[in-house]
């Protein structure tokens, strides 16, 4: 019996060994190229660019440093698919105004769901202090500021309730907001404690989201 068993395993470690080698010669997975830089967000300073670089670019731009074991089947398909699907999703070295807002960006880091933690095992040089990630956050809100379009003082309620869609639901639901039922100082209160956890509003859009909450849900 013990012979058996012996004799399986090592038919079952050859067979492994076998399939290993060979789907290193597979053409399957997709490639990793970097293609060229387009265009980049214009940075505050150098060094939100190089905190980002540190931090960002190796899913999220065009400037990836493939390591050793990226060229490694199954985990060079893995790595290649992933750094594919999250580039998609914003790019810094092809970057677009309004792919990604600085308020998105600092929920996800303060969370700590960026950078991913099994990344953060690969890459402890992406390991961030507090200190930097509210170095990093500051960076990317100025550098990002840019980006936002600037609405009349005066916004139809249309508008109004765009802004909300759009500003509000990158932390919560809009349930939240539906079921609050506030003064025109509390919501007044409520958008400024809003704006300094990141959420992108200028001074004009913040007067006409207070107004149409206030008379929206009021108590």
């Amino acid at each position: 019996m013990n012979k058996r068993v012996v004799r399986l395993g090592i038919v079952v470690v050859i067979v492994g060994a076998v399939s290993f080698l060979l789907i290193q010669f597979l053409p399957f997975g997709p490639q990793r190229p970097n293609p060229r830089v387009v265009a980049e967000p214009k940075w505050d300073s150098p060094q939100t660019r190089a905190l980002v670089k540190r931090v960002c670019f190796d899913c999220h731009s065009n400037e990836t440093e493939w390591p050793w074991y990226s060229y490694i089947a199954p985990v060079s398909w893995l790595l290649a698919n992933d750094a594919r699907n999250v580039s998609a999703a914003f790019n810094f070295s092809n970057w677009h105004s309004g792919d990604m807002t600085a308020a998105e960006m600092a929920l996800q880091i303060n969370s700590g769901r960026m950078p991913l933690p099994q990344y953060l095992l690969l890459h402890p040089d992406a390991r961030l202090t507090d200190a930097e990630k509210q170095q990093l956050i500051a960076g990317l809100i100025a550098t990002l500021a840019s980006d936002r379009v600037k609405p009349p003082s005066t916004a139809p309620s249309g508008d109004a309730a765009a802004l909300v869609q759009d500003r509000c639901t990158v932390c919560h639901s809009l349930d939240r907001v539906r079921q609050a039922k506030k003064t025109r100082d509390r919501w007044a209160q409520t958008v400024t404690r809003m704006v300094g956890k990141g959420a992108e509003l200028s001074a004009a859009e913040q007067t006409t989201v207070i107004e149409y909450l206030s008379k929206t849900y009021g108590p």
